[in-house]
Parts: C-alpha cells; sequence; structure tokens
C-alpha cells in the first residue's frame, strides 16, 4: 500500500509528488495520459515557483521575460520586467520534467492509465483505472483537473460556469522575450502573445463572452502569422470563486482540481504549485497527529482566500473598465507590478489601494 496517490501529472500533482517523495513518502502517480503531453497553456509563470520547487528554471527550459506591451486599438505602452523575475514555460516539458524529478526521488508513475472510481474501506483508498487495475493508498490527492473525478468523490461541487480561453500554438524561431497583452478585444478579458523557445502562444481569454464568437476575435492576433494548418483549442479556467470543499478525512485536492487559478492574471501554475506545498505540510502534519486531512480545506483557504477574492474584485474593476484603465496604466508601472503579483512581493489588498487611490478621479 502506498502512502500517497496523487491522481494527476499536471503542476500540482506532479509538485505534490516531489515534494512528498523528498520528505520519504511511499508516492505513486497516476496520469491517464502518456508523458509528455500536450496541454493548452499559455504557460506564463514567475521566479516563485522555482524557489518553492528548489529547482532552477533552467532545469524546465523556461523562456525569460525582459518585457510586458499592453495594446489597446492601435496604441501600445511598453514596461520592462526586473531580471528574471517572469518566465514562460511548454507545459509538455515542464509537467514531464517535474514529474521525472519526482520518479527519481522514488515515486511511481502510472501512465497511460484514467481513474474511474475510488473505493474508501477500512482508512485505507482504493483507485481503479480504465485498464482494470487498482491501487491502495492511505491518503490520494485530487490532481485531475478542472473536471475532477476527485473532487466529484468528495462532493466538492463548483456549480458556477466556467470561462474559457481558446489559443493557438505557432511555431517561431528566436522570439522577442516580450510578452503582449491585448485589452478591449472582448469584455471582461483579454487576448495575449506569449513568447516560448520557438513558439508563440496566441490566445484569448474571457469571462463573459460568446464561445462562437471567440474564434473571430482570435484571428486579429493571428493576422500576421501563417497559422492555417494550426487548429485552435479551448480549454476552461479553473477560476476561484468563494470556498468549497476541498478535502475529506484521507483525500484533499490541489490546483485546477481545486478551482484556485488567479482570477485576475488568469495564471494557474503558481497557485498549483503553491496548493501543493500546503498538501505536502497538512500530509506530514496529520501523520505526525494522527489528524484527519479535512483540515486542509481551511489551511488552504487561511493562506489563499483573502488574495483569491481580492484578484476576483480587481479584475471586474479592471476588465469592465479597460479603456480608462489603459489611460491609467502609466501611474502603476505595470511591468513592476506584474512582475510583483506573480513573485508575491506585492499583494492584491496593496494593488486594491492603489486602485481606489485612482479609481474615483479616473472612473467614476
Amino acid at each position: 500500500m502506498h502512502d500517497v496517490i496523487v491522481v494527476g501529472a499536471g503542476p500540482s500533482g506532479s509538485s505534490s509528488a516531489l515534494f512528498l517523495t523528498r520528505r520519504g513518502l511511499d508516492v505513486l502517480i497516476i496520469e491517464k495520459k502518456r508523458l509528455p503531453r500536450y496541454k493548452v497553456c499559455a504557460g506564463g509563470t514567475s521566479r516563485y515557483i522555482f524557489e518553492l520547487l528548489d529547482v532552477p528554471p533552467e532545469c524546465f527550459d523556461a523562456f525569460s521575460i525582459e518585457k510586458v506591451k499592453v495594446c489597446y486599438g492601435d496604441r501600445v505602452k511598453e514596461y520592462n520586467l526586473p531580471s528574471n523575475s517572469i518566465f514562460t514555460l511548454h507545459r509538455d516539458q515542464f509537467d514531464y520534467r517535474l514529474t521525472q524529478l519526482a520518479c527519481q526521488g522514488g515515486a511511481k508513475l502510472v501512465e497511460g492509465e484514467e481513474t474511474i472510481g475510488i473505493e474508501e474501506e477500512n482508512g485505507s483508498l482504493t483507485v481503479k483505472t480504465n485498464l482494470g487495475h487498482k491501487f491502495r493508498g492511505r491518503y490520494l490527492i485530487g490532481a485531475d483537473g478542472i473536471g475532477s473525478k476527485v473532487a466529484r468523490f468528495i462532493g466538492g461541487r463548483f456549480n458556477y460556469r466556467v470561462p474559457l480561453a481558446i489559443q493557438k500554438d505557432i511555431p517561431y524561431r528566436n522570439p522577442e522575450p516580450a510578452i503582449s497583452l491585448f485589452m478591449g478585444l472582448v469584455s471582461m478579458g483579454y487576448g495575449w502573445i506569449f513568447p516560448k523557445n520557438n513558439t508563440l502562444s496566441i490566445g484569448l481569454g474571457a469571462y463573459a463572452f460568446s464561445p462562437k464568437k471567440m474564434p473571430e476575435v482570435l484571428s486579429r492576433l493571428l493576422k500576421d502569422f501563417d497559422h492555417r494548418d494550426i487548429p485552435i483549442l479551448a480549454h476552461p479556467i479553473a477560476f476561484y470563486r468563494g470556498k468549497k470543499k476541498l478535502a475529506t478525512r484521507n483525500i484533499i485536492l490541489v490546483g485546477d482540481s481545486a478551482h484556485i487559478t488567479d482570477p485576475f492574471s488568469g495564471e494557474g501554475i503558481r497557485n498549483a504549485v503553491k496548493s501543493a506545498k500546503i498538501a505536502e505540510e497538512t500530509i506530514l502534519e496529520c501523520i505526525k497527529k494522527n489528524r484527519p486531512l479535512s483540515i486542509y480545506t481551511e489551511k488552504l483557504y487561511s493562506i489563499m482566500a483573502r488574495e483569491l477574492f481580492l484578484a476576483w474584485m480587481i479584475s471586474g474593476v479592471f476588465y469592465r473598465f479597460q479603456d480608462k484603465i489603459f489611460n491609467l496604466m502609466d501611474r502603476f508601472d505595470m511591468g513592476t507590478i506584474l512582475s510583483n503579483l506573480l513573485n508575491e512581493k506585492t499583494s492584491y489588498s496593496q494593488l486594491l489601494k492603489k486602485l481606489l487611490r485612482i479609481i474615483p478621479f479616473g472612473l467614476l
């Protein structure tokens, strides 16, 4: 019997396995695809996650970003970023390398098998796969994404509308190390061009916009690129929308399974790794004190809920008044603000105070 079974080898699952194997636990990862596998993701993140993982960016072939360009119509504002503070990643390579590191530390990997059932009996869990295999463990981590089977099993119901993002990944040699963000294209959302090593990820995401109209809007960002043979891929975004049940006596949810993507930036990798760290600490504490994992829900929200809620509030203002926010943006030094937010050197409460000093004069 394994100490911990992790369902899903994305950033939250592979990070959880890596953290726990470092602490000497017997960990099994079950991943429904064979690695490496493609994942639709803009891939933006920060140095903060590499510090949490205690693994350098170079290990993941991370692409360092030097500038952020914010565009509204024909107008462009450009901001420098602090050196080596923001990076982009190819998710297939990142997830695969993280899983490899966990396995090098002692974790076991079962790939190409989908979890279809979970049974709980006498203080242990049995995970069933589509190939008829059964695996037993003391604890279970649900890291199986936005449509998590593990979340459904524990009754964690996220019954609200999920925002949508669409994207094309276009081969592009030696891209400029600058992220471009496009305001004013859709209500309650934005477009992007994220450079990666020999790739441009060009996409669009929105809280409230017709999915049928999104490809037409995306075509405006794609007009200068050869993308005819590249399909548009869509993915839902697991934004935080309030507290939900994230744990039982011996099961916890991490990453997109817990719906903790940043509602302002749309960035999910950071909170995925952060939740994995909280999961590690919770499991070790519960083993030591013989306590149930149900404390994880309050533990995670005590660390993350306030900032996630404020990010949700700020996004409502930012995306509703995009033209006016764009005009006021130079007052914020967006490069430093973005870098500090993603690296958790600035909090959303601090950003909100700055917004409130400006909004009465600039927006109302």
